[in-house]
C-alpha cells in the first residue's frame, strides 16, 4: 500500500512524559474544549438538526440511567460540527494543510465522470455535481460526465456505456457530492508522483443546508478487513480506465456496482495499486450520513461474492451496533486445531481462579490446551491452586527468572503443543463464548499475524480496540469509550486491521511467531506486543482486531502501577528503544489520519503542527 502524504517540513515531537501528560490530561482538555465551545458558539444554531439529535438520545440514556454515556455523544457530537467549523478555519487546520501541497506536473488529464443518480436524487443535486466538476481548478481538466438512470440500484453503473475510448481514469460520484475546486489537482499530484495507481480515494465531509460543513470522515489507507465491514471508501472514487477494460467491465452489459469494482481491482492488483489522499477533496449532502440501508444491502452481497471467489467461507449479516456496517465472522477450520492458551502469572491465585475458571466455563471452542506459567509464585493459596488446577489437566510451568515478559512467553511457546498460540493475560475475564473460535478464523485466514479482542474495563468501559500509533509510541484507540457508542465512524464496533493489537488476549499461529523471533525480550514490559506487531507487519502479514471477541481486562492488578523510579526510566527506555527501531512508522499510522490528534486516542481532530 502506497501512501499518498502532504509534503511538510517535519518536526519532531517532543516525547517528555510531563508534556504529553499535561496534554492528555482531564482537566487541560476540559479547558480547552470549555474555549473552543465559547468561540463556537455562533456555531451552534446551525448545526441545530445533528445537534437536536445528539441531544435526543442524550436525554434517553440519562433517563436509562446512564451518565457518562450521554455526555460523551454530546462531546463527540460537538467535536464534529461545531468544533470541525473552527478546524478547518485554524492555522494549522484544513487550511494551511492544502497549501503545502505541491501541486502536479500532468499538463492533461481524461477523466470520465460518472454520477449516480437513485430515486431520491432530485435534479438540483444532479446539477451540484456538475457544477463542482466544471468548476475544477485544474486547468488540463478533459472531462466525460454521464448520469445514471435513477432505475438503477444505488452504486451501481454500466461502464461500457459511460466510459469513452481514451479515457485516462473513471471518477464515480453519486448526485450531490460536490468535489473541492483543487480535487482534480490533488488526484493528478497523486497520478504523476506514483502511476501505477489503478484506484484512488479520498476523506470527505457532510454538508447541511448546502454549505455549513460538519462530521468529516477521515479515512485509514487500504484496510482490507475493515472493507470487508464497511464501504468506508464511499465516492469519490477514481479508477483506472485501462485497468477496468483489462478485468473485462467495460464488455459488461449488466451494471455492476462499485464495491464490486473495488474487490475486484484488489483481487487482480494487490493493496500496492490503492491510494488514499488524505484530505477532503468532497462535500456530501448530510442527509445522506444516515440514509444508507439500500447501499449496505448492495455492499453485503458485493462481499459474500468477493470472498467466495477467495474461496473463504463467513458468515455476514447487519452489525446491530454499527448504523453503517456489517459484522463478518469467519469459522474456526473444519480440522479443528489444538489452540495453546498461554498464562503468565505470579501469585493472585484469586485473579487466576476467575481467569482460568472463566475460560472453561464460557469457551465454545474446545479443543485447546492451558499453559500456566508461574513466574515465581510463593504464596501457598497459589501453590495449592496450581495443584488444583493440574489435576484437572492444566499443565504448569515453573519460570522463576527475573519478570520479563517477553523472555517467559517465548519459553512457554516452546512448551505449547497447539498450532495456534493464545496469550491471556491472567486478569482476563472471558465474556463471549465464541471468543476463541472468532478469533481462531481470523488467525487461520491467509496473511494474518496477530489477532486482537474487544476487551472491556469491569465498568464496561472500553480498554482496547486496536492500537494506534500515538502519544509518543501507541495507545489503545477509543480507550474508555462507553459500551453502546459505536465510535469514530463506526470504528470501535467492526472488524478492522490496525497496526498492532494488544498482547493481554491475543491468538497468533505459532509458525508465523516464530518466524519473526518470538516477542523482543529487550521490551521487558511495555509495548513488546506493539513490536511484534510491527516486525509481523514488516514480514507481510496483517493485523486484525475483531469486536466478536468479548473479554474483561482487569490491568495490571498482579503488577500494579508503574509509578516507581525505576519503573519510570525502564518505561523511557523502552519508548527511546522503539522511537530509534519504528521512528518513522510511528509517524505514520496507516490504520489512521494526519487530521487526528497525535496526543489522544479518541479520534479527535488535530490541533496542532502536523508531524509529517
Amino acid at each position: 500500500m502506497r501512501t499518498v502524504r502532504f509534503r511538510i517540513s517535519p518536526t519532531i515531537p517532543r516525547h517528555s512524559l510531563l508534556p504529553g501528560f499535561l496534554k492528555r490530561s482531564r482537566v487541560v482538555k476540559t479547558l480547552r474544549y470549555t474555549a473552543l465551545s465559547v468561540f463556537g458558539l455562533p456555531f451552534i444554531p446551525i448545526y441545530r438538526q445533528p445537534l437536536g439529535r445528539a441531544l435526543k438520545r442524550a436525554l434517553g440514556m440519562l433517563l436509562a440511567g446512564e451518565i457518562k454515556k450521554p455526555a460523551m455523544l454530546l462531546l463527540g457530537t460537538l467535536n464534529y460540527t461545531v468544533y470541525y467549523a473552527l478546524w478547518v478555519r485554524h492555522p494549522w487546520g484544513e487550511a494551511k494543510i492544502r497549501s503545502k501541497v505541491e501541486t502536479s506536473n500532468l499538463r492533461t488529464l481524461d477523466i470520465a465522470f460518472i454520477v449516480g443518480s437513485t430515486g431520491s436524487a432530485s435534479p438540483e443535486d444532479v446539477e451540484v455535481t456538475l457544477e463542482s466538476i466544471r468548476t475544477q481548478d485544474f486547468q488540463g481538466l478533459v472531462s466525460h460526465v454521464a448520469v445514471m438512470d435513477p432505475a438503477l440500484p444505488p452504486l451501481a453503473f454500466r461502464p461500457n456505456e459511460v466510459v469513452p475510448e481514451g479515457s485516462e481514469f473513471v471518477c464515480f460520484l453519486q448526485a450531490g457530492d460536490r468535489l473541492t475546486p483543487d480535487a482534480i489537482s490533488r488526484v493528478a499530484a497523486c497520478i504523476d508522483g506514483y502511476p501505477k495507481f489503478k484506484l484512488i480515494y479520498s476523506d470527505h465531509d457532510y454538508l447541511i443546508k448546502g454549505k455549513h460543513r460538519c462530521f468529516a470522515e477521515f479515512k485509514p489507507d487500504w484496510n482490507y478487513e475493515l472493507s470487508l465491514a464497511r464501504f468506508y471508501l464511499q465516492t469519490p472514487v477514481f479508477f483506472s480506465a485501462a485497468s477496468l477494460e483489462k478485468l473485462g467491465f467495460s464488455a459488461l452489459s449488466e451494471p455492476c456496482s462499485l464495491p464490486e469494482v473495488v474487490f475486484t481491482i484488489y483481487e487482480n492488483h494487490g493493496s500496492e495499486s490503492i491510494a488514499h489522499i488524505p484530505a477532503i477533496l468532497c462535500h456530501r449532502p448530510y442527509s445522506r450520513r444516515e440514509d444508507c440501508g439500500g447501499e449496505l444491502e448492495i455492499y453485503g452481497k458485493a462481499v459474500a461474492a468477493h470472498l467466495a471467489r477467495r474461496g473463504e467461507l463467513a458468515r455476514i449479516e447487519r452489525s446491530r451496533e454499527a448504523t453503517r456496517g456489517l459484522s463478518v465472522h469467519f469459522p474456526p477450520a473444519p480440522d479443528r486445531p489444538l489452540v495453546s492458551i498461554i498464562i503468565p502469572t505470579r501469585n493472585r491465585a484469586d485473579l487466576l481462579r476467575n481467569c482460568i475458571e472463566s475460560i472453561e466455563a464460557r469457551t465454545a471452542y474446545d479443543h485447546y490446551e492451558i499453559l500456566v506459567i508461574d513466574n515465581g509464585s510463593d504464596e501457598a493459596q497459589t501453590l495449592d491452586y496450581f495443584r488444583e488446577v493440574g489435576s484437572r489437566g492444566v499443565r504448569v510451568i515453573p519460570d522463576p527468572s527475573p519478570f520479563n515478559f517477553s523472555a517467559i512467553n517465548n519459553r512457554a511457546a516452546e512448551h505449547a503443543r497447539g498450532q495456534y498460540l493464545a496469550f491471556l493475560n491472567n486478569d482476563i475475564e472471558v465474556i463471549t463464548p465464541e471468543w476463541l473460535g472468532e478469533m481462531l478464523g481470523l488467525a487461520a485466514r491467509p496473511g494474518i499475524g496477530a489477532v486482537g479482542a474487544r476487551l472491556w474495563y469491569p465498568n464496561d468501559r472500553l480498554q482496547h480496540a486496536g492500537v494506534i500509533l500515538v502519544g509518543g509510541v501507541a495507545g489503545h484507540a477509543h480507550k474508555f469509550l462507553p459500551r453502546g457508542l459505536p465510535g469514530y465512524c463506526d470504528r470501535a464496533v467492526l472488524l478492522q486491521e490496525f497496526s498492532a493489537v494488544t498482547a493481554a488476549c491475543m491468538v497468533i499461529r505459532k509458525a508465523s511467531f516464530v518466524d519473526v523471533g518470538g516477542f523482543d525480550p529487550d521490551l521487558a514490559v511495555a509495548f513488546n506486543d506493539v513490536d511484534l506487531c510491527l516486525r509481523l507487519k514488516a514480514a507481510g502479514y496483517r493485523n486484525v482486531w475483531t469486536p466478536a471477541a468479548e473479554l474483561y481486562h482487569h490491568e495490571s492488578l498482579s503488577r500494579g502501577n508503574d509509578t516507581a523510579p525505576d519503573k519510570i526510566e525502564r518505561f523511557r527506555r523502552e519508548c527511546a528503544y522503539m522511537r530509534e527501531r519504528w521512528g518513522d512508522f510511528l509517524r505514520n499510522d496507516p490504520a489512521y489520519s494526519p487530521n487526528l490528534a497525535w496526543d489522544n486516542y479518541d479520534f479527535s481532530l488535530s490541533w496542532e503542527r502536523p508531524k509529517f
